[in-house]
């Protein structure tokens, strides 16, 4: 009998409101958000946060050459208030080139030196993988 009222205690104390620690974090509100979709599946939505957060994306359905197939093409920003009180905005883009994104806080690929465009003007043949077309992919249950 005592495990019994043990446990009941117990699970109580799990189950009271957590208000304490609830006010270590600053209460947000939302000050707007959307979502739409169309039939195709192409969406838009969207939020903005009284902290600084914000968010818009949008989302393009790319029908593919079957029935059920094709790809779906992002592109949006978010911004946000770091801990420093800068806020950062990073805009991007997804679908089957990857995820690539964009802000003055990312790091940058340095520019092409001058002994690589050498390179490739006299040797060209070094760089045949560069204007190849992508493989399409293996059949369904190919092992390699």
């Amino acid at each position: 009998m005592k495990l019994f009222v043990f446990s009941a205690l117990l699970v109580l104390a799990a189950a009271r409101p957590q208000d304490s620690l609830d006010s270590l974090e600053p209460e947000v509100k939302v000050l707007s958000e959307r979502f739409e979709q169309d039939e195709q599946g192409s969406y838009q939505y969207g939020y903005e946060l009284d902290n600084g957060q914000k968010v818009d994306e949008q989302g393009t359905v790319v029908p593919g050459p079957e029935p059920e197939t094709g790809s779906l093409e992002v592109q949006g920003s978010y911004s946000f208030v770091g801990d420093d009180g800068v806020t950062y905005t990073v805009t991007y883009t997804a679908g089957e080139q990857g995820y690539q994104a964009q802000g003055d806080h990312l790091p940058q690929a340095p520019a092409q030196i001058p002994e690589y465009a050498e390179l490739r003007e006299k040797y060209p043949q070094l760089f045949w993988a560069e204007n190849q077309q992508p493989a399409e992919a293996a059949p369904e249950g190919a092992l390699f």
